[in-house]
């Protein structure tokens, strides 16, 4: 035993040092809201896709992934992009460090599909009377592009854009190559020092023009070049010319057009067109001091909980600081493994997570406690202990990891990296708690350290430990009282129903699509919501919303407020073709500059649609796996599914109050504070159904535990009253650690509304999940049995059928008892081994002490 002890020692510091060193090369990603960037969501436009391209539709997504991450790493130079696929259409596309949000959409979105018309409406000098005649030529901020007029109307100019303008160019046909004829293309220097581009085409593209070319070689007949609806040039076909495998693109471009058009080309034309449905721009700047704001939190937060297990437990604690400090190694260098991106509320996960992973601890440090209180041996104590807390530490972390699930599935960007980041900590902290935890314990209990009982804080009865202690002596009047309880839980919901009837449920432009403008008021110190809501509203554009953030800067102690401003799509900005036009004409009406958005976001009513979807199967779905996944834990150690039903019906119908109280209280604070319901929203809610079940799981299993047990004379009343009080305390400490934990977040690492929100809703969901899985759960599941055997009668309640699985369990052991041991043949070993196991099964079974 002592040189397994000895190995696995090594092997936790091997693992550690191997943690430690692969953290220190890969490199931090951190999400946009930290490093500040630009991010994009698309859809792909298969309406022109062929019956057989659409066979190949997955062969087409991942082409596309390859182009746009060739585009953000050549065209912008991104350093670390990072593209993903949403369902089966879409595309988030994140560009850290970018600042230029019109040039990223620019190149993004483009097709890059190059096509050379034969311009035939277009007037020659041997065809003066076609109906259009080329224009001028413009630069649109660095894209170029080719004017027209009509003959019949010479003084309407047309431009793209125009209905006219596309018509003209359908008009010309199909085009004489298309994109996937050009394989090449590269800057070409002409007349000394501009550049035009040079494009390289296939053999099938160089057959095409040589063909077309030899038809029209004397007619000088109109070559258009057309980029995404619009003519990049044009210019006729010099008389006897040729036309193979290349051409030059005539025009006066810029230096850095030519560049960016030539490297899109290259890295390949998009195969289906994608229409933005989504973007969001976010100042670095802002990021950083939010950056230093979360982990300020984060570092206090761990002290205070490093102080809590080390003062409340003393040696175990000790131990399980070391086991905590390691669960933080593993954890991010596992996520840096992941390239996983750190958003904020990826790292409010993080740190959420570590409040968490004291959890299982705490449970069994005082299932430990508990057994040294009945007389055991300090190492009987330890492995009886770890033994029996670790049936609720596995099912209440698993429904944590059910419902992160979900947010996996359902969600994207920052709400997808706060549920990878929830789901790795949950599960690392498994390991960290139950195996480094345990073994390290009974290495040093072993080893003569820590062998002194008085080092673990038996004296220390500051949270119900004292009622805990006397449980079956004097047990809380839980269930007598239930109907007061069920009183105050309807009590805390209706003030959030009021508010929510006064319009207190703020839906974001995530949920109502719109626009979110974040501006800097260092050039406005005096500025009031009230005028900036009065300019937006005379301005036809109602319903906005505006709310406050302050950024400190940890440095210069520099304080920055930010104004953000949610505003629909309405009056002026109606009419509005672009997102450029209409962020400049938001922050026009609001009185501010370009130079003052810190962020910008523009959120399609298509996403919206989506999102609230996703609201309501993130629930929906949540809920269902919970159920099934109690009914099925529960009925496998009593009474089977349908009485394991019974327990997560109860679990489920503590979950409705919750989610009740977490929603009205959203309506309160959108009346007073004028936050909004957003992604995170959704995920804070789900996350408080995780924990909440996390704490009705850990007095249910008590219940568990003493039917199978049983007490004379007990009825189901007194049972579940007995298991709350010997529950009690480690409920309330296994919460606390993450209600400080959220606290802390709140004061120093909310440095936008909507974290800051995001932690606001997770704190009062936690209280009242707490509140509900001690006071409300269980009695749920005594009006439930009571229901049952109403209808079906006295042995159809839980009292009677664990009585009956354990009178089962003693005939099983008594029937293994006078199996016949007497044969002497070579056999006897292998019958009385095979006794032995089923005689301790069934003792196991009635009294868990063996």
């Amino acid at each position: 035993m002592r040189s397994r002890s000895y190995l696995f020692l090594i092997i936790v510091l091997a693992l550690a040092g191997l943690s430690w060193w692969l953290h220190t090369i890969r490199p931090v990603s951190y999400g946009l809201d930290v490093s500040g960037g630009v991010r994009f969501t698309y859809q792909m436009d298969t309406s022109r896709l062929t019956q057989e391209q659409r066979t190949e539709i997955g062969r087409i997504r991942e082409n596309l992934v390859k182009i746009l991450f060739a585009r953000s790493t050549g065209s912008l130079g991104v350093a670390e992009p990072n593209i993903q696929t949403k369902g089966t259409d879409q595309f988030i596309v994140e560009l850290p460090g970018l600042t230029d949000i019109d040039m990223a959409r620019a190149v993004m979105s483009t097709t890059a599909r190059i096509e050379m018309y034969h311009a035939k409406n277009v007037s020659t000098r041997q065809a003066l009377s076609r109906p259009y005649t080329e224009g001028s030529r413009y630069d649109d901020k660095g894209a170029p592009y080719v004017s027209f007029t009509k003959r019949s109307n010479p003084e309407k100019e047309l431009k793209p854009g125009d209905p006219e303008y596309t018509e003209m160019i359908k008009g010309w046909g199909d085009p004489i190559v298309s994109g996937e004829d050009i394989i090449d293309a590269r800057p070409e220097i002409q007349g000394g020092n501009k550049f035009v581009p040079l494009m390289r085409y296939s053999d099938a593209g160089s057959r095409k023009m040589e063909q077309w070319s030899r038809r029209f070689t004397e007619r000088e007949e109109n070559v258009a070049i057309v980029l995404d609806g619009k003519v990049l040039s044009i210019a006729p076909l010099q008389r006897g010319a040729i036309l193979r495998d290349n051409s030059i693109i005539t025009g006066d471009f810029s230096t850095e057009y030519v560049r960016t058009l030539t490297d899109l080309v290259k890295s390949g034309s998009l195969p289906v067109d994608l229409s933005e449905i989504r973007s969001e721009k976010v100042d670095p700047t802002i990021g950083k001091a939010a950056l230093d704001q979360i982990l300020k939190a984060g570092v206090i937060a761990f002290a205070i909980i490093a102080v809590f297990v080390v003062v409340y437990y003393v040696f175990p604690g000790i131990v399980a600081l070391v086991a905590l400090l390691l669960y933080v190694l593993f954890t991010m260098t596992t996520l840096q493994l992941m390239s996983a991106t750190f958003s904020l509320a990826a790292i409010a996960g993080f740190i959420l997570s570590i409040g968490m992973a004291v959890d299982a601890n705490i449970l069994v440090f005082e299932r430990v406690k508990e057994e040294l209180r009945e007389g055991r041996t300090l190492q009987s104590a330890i492995d009886i202990g770890f033994k029996r807390a670790l049936s609720a530490i596995v099912d209440s972390n698993a429904c944590t990891i059910l419902t992160s699930l979900v947010l996996v599935m359902l969600g994207s960007g920052p709400v997808k990296g706060f549920a990878t980041t929830l789901i790795v900590g949950v599960v690392i902290s498994l390991f960290t708690a139950v195996v480094i935890t345990r073994s390290l314990l009974q290495f040093l209990v072993g080893s003569g350290l820590g062998a002194n009982p008085k080092w673990y804080g038996l004296n220390r009865q500051w949270f119900g430990e004292g009622l805990e202690r006397d449980a079956s002596k004097r047990a809380l009047p839980i269930i007598s009282k239930r109907n007061l309880f069920f009183v105050i839980s309807v009590l805390t919901i209706i003030p959030g129903l009021i508010f929510m009837g006064m319009g207190g449920l703020k839906p974001n432009v995530e949920f109502t699509g719109g626009l979110e403008g974040g501006y800097k008021l260092t050039d406005y110190p005096d500025i009031k919501s009230e005028d900036v809501a009065k300019r937006l509203d005379d301005a036809g554009v109602k319903g906005g919303n505006i709310k406050f953030a302050y950024y400190t800067d940890e440095v210069t102690k520099q304080e920055t407020r930010i104004m953000y401003l949610n505003v629909p799509v309405s009056g002026p900005l109606k009419d509005l073709e672009t997102p450029q036009q209409k962020r400049d004409k938001v922050t026009e009406i609001a009185g501010f500059k370009n130079d003052d958005v810190a962020s910008f976001t523009e959120v399609g009513p298509s996403v919206a649609e989506e999102t609230k979807r996703s609201a309501i199967l993130g629930v929906i779905f949540s809920a269902l796996l919970i159920i099934v996944y109690l009914a099925i834990r529960f009925g496998v150690s009593m009474g089977g599914f349908n009485v394991g039903l019974r327990f997560s019906s109860s679990a489920i119908g503590a979950l409705v109050h919750d989610i009740m109280v977490v929603i009205g209280l959203a309506a309160v604070f959108g009346s007073i504070f004028g936050w909004e319901v957003s992604a995170l929203f959704i995920t804070a809610m789900l996350t408080v159904i995780g924990f909440s079940t996390h704490d009705t799981i850990v007095i249910f299993d008590r219940i568990r535990e003493n039917l199978r047990k049983g007490t004379s004379g007990e009825n189901l009343e007194g049972l579940i009253d007995r298991s709350i009080t010997q529950s009690i305390a480690r409920s309330i400490n296994t919460s606390s650690t993450v209600i400080v934990t959220l606290i802390i977040l709140i004061w120093f690492g909310s440095a936008t509304p909507e974290l800051r929100f995001f932690n606001v809703i997770m704190l009062c969901g936690i209280v009242s999940g707490t509140y509900s899985s001690i006071w409300n759960a269980s009695p749920i599941l005594y009006v439930i049995d009571r229901w049952i055997m109403k209808r079906s009668g006295e042995k159809a309640g839980l009292m009677a059928i664990a009585t009956e699985e354990r009178q089962k369990m003693r005939m099983l052991a008594q029937q293994a008892s006078h199996t016949t041991v007497d044969d002497s043949s070579a056999g006897y070993g292998q019958v009385k081994r095979k006794r032995t196991s089923v005689s301790q099964q069934g003792r196991r079974d009635l009294d868990e002490d063996e």
